[in-house]
C-alpha cells in the first residue's frame, strides 16, 4: 500500500513539476510574442516615418522642378510677347499709314 502511495505522490509531483514548467513555458512564450509585437511595431512606426521624409523630400524635388519648368516656361513667353510687339507694332502703323 505504501508503495502505491508513494507511486501516487510521485505522480501528482511530476504533474505538479509538468504544470509549472508548462506554465512558465506559456509566459515567456507570452512575454516574447508581445516584445515581437512591439518590436514589429516599433519598426512600422520608423518605417513610416521614413517613408513620410522620403515623401516631403520627393515632394519638395518635383515642387523645385516644376517650378523651374514654369520659370523657364515664362522667360520664354516673355521673349516671344517682346519679339512679337515690334511685329504688331508694325502692323499697327501699317494699319494706320496705309
Amino acid at each position: 500500500m505504501k508503495t502505491i502511495t508513494d507511486a501516487e505522490a510521485q505522480a501528482a509531483e511530476i504533474v505538479r513539476k509538468a504544470r509549472e514548467e508548462a506554465d512558465y513555458t506559456v509566459a515567456a512564450a507570452r512575454k516574447e510574442a508581445t516584445d515581437m509585437i512591439a518590436a514589429a511595431g516599433a519598426s512600422a512606426k520608423e518605417s513610416m516615418k521614413n517613408a513620410e521624409g522620403n515623401r516631403r523630400t520627393e515632394e519638395e524635388k518635383l515642387t523645385v522642378k516644376a517650378m523651374d519648368v514654369a520659370t523657364a516656361e515664362i522667360g520664354h513667353l516673355r521673349d516671344r510677347a517682346t519679339s512679337m510687339e515690334s511685329e504688331v507694332t508694325s502692323m499697327i502703323i501699317s494699319e494706320l499709314v496705309g
